[in-house]
């Protein structure tokens, strides 16, 4: 038998951050690596190959900031209906342009407004001219009668 192991996700225990600074001399040009203790010392300084001596800027503190995870939402019948009533009806603004262009093609408001929702149901596309498309090659399956 197979169990299904329950991930958690975990937050790091220890971090180990190092700090890349370049020799300030423009023949010199060369990199130094700096802990996180170092850069956080008070006039700590670097002695480069080329015998020049600068200080760094202090680093204070470094903060993780995690990615924010969406909290689970407990079903309910109520909401699930109210979500398949908005599912299924199209947004207004390409409900709108859709029956502007339906309408240019002989159709009245009311018929274009049902076919927008009704194409939408079946077919949630937000491209109205992909949806104005599945409208009329599916005319017969989007009947205005019923």
């Amino acid at each position: 038998m197979k169990t299904k192991i329950k991930l958690k996700n975990q937050k790091p225990i220890d971090i180990d951050v190092h700090f890349k600074y370049r020799c300030p001399k423009l023949d010199c040009g060369y990199d130094h690596w700096l802990s996180l203790k170092e850069s956080k010392t008070p006039e700590f300084k670097i002695v480069c190959d080329c015998g020049h001596v600068f200080k760094t800027k202090r680093v204070a503190k470094i903060k993780i900031v995690y990615e924010k995870t969406k909290p689970l939402i407990k079903k309910d019948e109520s909401l699930e209906t109210s979500k398949v009533i908005e599912k299924s009806k199209a947004p207004v603004d390409l409900k709108d342009s859709c029956v502007k262009l339906l309408v240019s093609y002989g159709f009245t408001k009311n018929e274009s407004s049902f076919l927008c929702d009704k194409a939408f149901e079946k077919n949630p596309e937000s491209n109205p001219g992909l949806l104005i498309k599945y409208i009329l090659k599916n005319l017969e399956e989007l009947n205005v009668n019923d």
